[in-house]
């Protein structure tokens, strides 16, 4: 079996500042190639399969490619276009969604990718978007997907697809105008999810709005829903939240506010602070993400570029807390700006880091500039533990 580190297609880099060692993927299939969204991995446990995206500027969207490290090639599936692409960690398959379902497909060049799941009649009859929604995930026991689906009139309906024979449940739905999204299973409770009220996008100045404080002065972006239809919204730290994931054991939740991270143990305490990353200039954390045990964080962040603290293509970095010894070290020190991207004319994919623990939380996958292309990449965490003992 290759590795990044050996493996034909990656090439090995150091940061200028940090020392810090990672390995980016050098073969193109596509322009840009991005690391996955940092709620799933990409990867599977064998350590075989390394799926990451890829987009074709001017053309939107995105699809994606694998690389196989058994047998060290790259394949693209351009067939693969829609929202919401998850691996399955134990077959290395990808599973994603668009606006005709739900499919699934393998790593095998030759495969046909397989529907599981047609657009519910339901949310047809609305014009529903994309069944994937923003990120696919599993049940606990791995019998059902949660799904997040926005429609243009009727607002946000999350529910389960049964894996099965397609079928949908629907757990909430909101209100018009009112947009949830980013939801997420419990990873040990299949009666549980996650979503985010988030933003929603005025028709007319095509600007995002906040959403509005609650009566009580609250910041609503953390819901909690569960298959029985009742709702909890969790006040969060700073009265801000955004970026949020579970814990591994399902007994609590983290997300990114301001410029720290927070976690909630979903008792009857108030959430608490886990770090204070500091990005100077720059309009806070976006992303983060832990190990397992909750040692260890990796996070990205914007630097302030072109007279603003945080635009789509800006310059980011990516550091790494250790919650152990309570000290902070760079992986990337600097993510320039690549693609003539600007405030005025911002990136449409979505090119933050997005860093993401992988393979027994030894290896972290994010995206990388410093090539002056859109690149993929991944990095031992070894050497991020030893920076900071």
């Amino acid at each position: 079996m290759y590795t990044p580190k050996t493996s034909r297609h990656f090439k090995e880099y150091t940061d200028p500042k940090s020392g810090m060692i990672y390995y980016i993927l050098a073969t193109r299939v596509a322009p840009i190639q991005q690391g996955f969204y940092f709620v799933n991995s990409g990867c599977d446990y064998s350590r075989r399969y390394i799926w990451f995206y890829c987009a074709c500027p001017p053309k939107s969207g995105h699809y994606t490619g694998v690389v196989d490290l058994e047998t060290d090639e790259v394949h693209v599936f351009p067939e693969t276009t829609g929202s919401g692409w998850m691996v399955d960690p134990l077959t290395g398959n990808l599973w994603w969604g668009d606006s005709s379902g739900i499919y699934m497909r393998t790593p095998v060049p030759a495969d046909k990718p397989v529907k599981i799941a047609g657009m519910p009649p339901k949310l047809e009859e609305l014009s529903a978007r994309s069944l994937g929604g923003t990120h696919l995930t599993f049940s606990p026991d791995r019998s059902e997907l949660f799904v997040d689906v926005q429609t243009p009139e009727r607002g946000s309906h999350l529910g389960t697809i049964k894996i099965a024979d397609g079928s949908y449940t629907e757990w909430y739905a909101t209100k018009p105008g009112i947009p949830y999204n980013h939801g997420q299973f419990c990873p040990t409770n299949s009666d549980l999810a996650m979503v985010a009220h988030e933003y929603k996008l005025d028709p007319v100045t095509k600007k995002h709005i906040a959403p509005p404080l609650t009566a009580e002065g609250i910041y609503p972006r953390l819901q909690l829903i569960g298959r029985d239809g009742n709702r909890e919204m969790r006040p969060p730290l700073n009265n801000y939240a955004t970026h949020e994931w579970w814990a591994e054991s399902g007994r609590a939740i983290y997300y990114c506010t301001k410029h720290c991270i927070a976690r909630d143990r979903l008792d009857e305490n108030k959430p608490e602070l886990v770090c204070h990353i500091p990005i100077e200039g720059g309009n806070g954390t976006w992303h983060a993400n832990c190990t397992g045990d909750e040692r260890y964080f990796i996070v990205d962040g914007s630097l302030p570029s072109m007279g603003l603290s945080w635009w789509r293509g800006c310059v980011s970095v990516v550091r790494f807390w250790n919650d152990v010894t309570h000290k902070l070290c760079d992986l990337i020190t600097y993510n320039p700006i690549v693609g003539g991207w600007t405030p005025e004319n911002p990136c449409p994919y979505h090119i933050d880091p997005h860093p993401r623990f992988v393979w027994d939380d030894e290896w972290v996958t994010f995206t990388s500039t410093v090539t002056g292309n859109v690149d993929f990449a991944i990095a031992p965490v070894d050497q991020l533990i030893r920076a900071t003992e």
